[in-house]
């Protein structure tokens, strides 16, 4: 911007050009504070907002790996030296997610969310996100509960094969269970919702040769009972000793 200087009665006098420059230069300041106003705002009442997002430090994937285990072999994610493909499918995902540039909260959450809270190294971490997802839940959130959670097959012949047991469960919340996928930890179980008589697809352990079912779900009603069916295939590994 070039301004023009006019004497006039021994007085310095700016142009319309220096008029125009003020007026120009209050409304970037004008814009500029406005925003960091509302940036301000925005990351002091909505932490999820994300324009916030513009001051959070951006956050390196090697942060991310150890607080998640393999499903297989419990070690903690190593990106160069993956042990199976449920591993490297967990390191991918979470390098997606930094490539994105979300937070480290929201690459935590969105992994949880993706693998399951029992994809968690240490169980401090696993108490926290539980009692912040409690706190975060509505008044009529699903709530799941099972009659046992174990048990013990005994002694199983190779020769006869899978065999199952199923696991009681029960909405005790006030709205929809709604359950859209299911992860074991071996190759060699796999579950199933059994739900008023229907039993849905199988699923098994992520990146060990089998696709998971996609864009399948089942709603359990608010006071309704269903079942965890789990199978074990005794041969997936081959003849095994005792």
């Amino acid at each position: 911007m070039f301004l023009k200087l006019k004497k006039r009665n021994k007085k310095l006098f700016y142009g319309p050009y220096f008029f125009m420059g003020i007026l120009a230069f209050s409304l970037v300041i004008g814009t500029v504070f406005s925003a960091w106003y509302f940036i301000k705002a925005a990351k002091n009442h909505n932490k999820d907002l994300a324009i916030a997002d513009i001051f959070i430090e951006p956050v390196k994937a090697a942060e991310i790996y150890p607080e998640f285990v393999c499903g297989c072999c419990g070690r903690p994610l190593d990106p160069l030296n993956p042990c199976c493909g449920d591993m490297k499918k967990k390191v991918d995902y979470i390098d997606e997610q930094v490539k994105a540039g979300l937070s480290k909260d929201k690459i935590m959450m969105a992994a949880i969310k993706e693998f399951g809270i029992n994809s968690l190294a240490k169980e401090e971490t696993k108490e926290e996100i539980k009692k912040q997802l409690i706190a975060s839940a509505p008044a009529d959130a699903p709530k799941i509960s099972f009659e046992q959670t174990s048990y013990d097959f005994g002694k199983i012949s190779q020769a006869k094969g899978v065999v199952f047991a199923s696991f009681n469960l029960k909405n005790e919340g006030g709205g929809d269970l709604i359950i859209d996928k299911l992860n074991t930890s071996c190759g060699c179980t796999s579950a199933a919702v059994v739900y008023k008589g229907l039993e849905g697809p199988a699923f098994t352990m992520p990146g060990h040769g089998q696709d998971n079912p996609k864009n399948w779900s089942v709603a359990i009603a608010p006071g309704d009972r269903a079942q965890l069916k789990v199978y074990y295939d005794p041969n997936a590994h081959g003849k095994q000793k005792e």
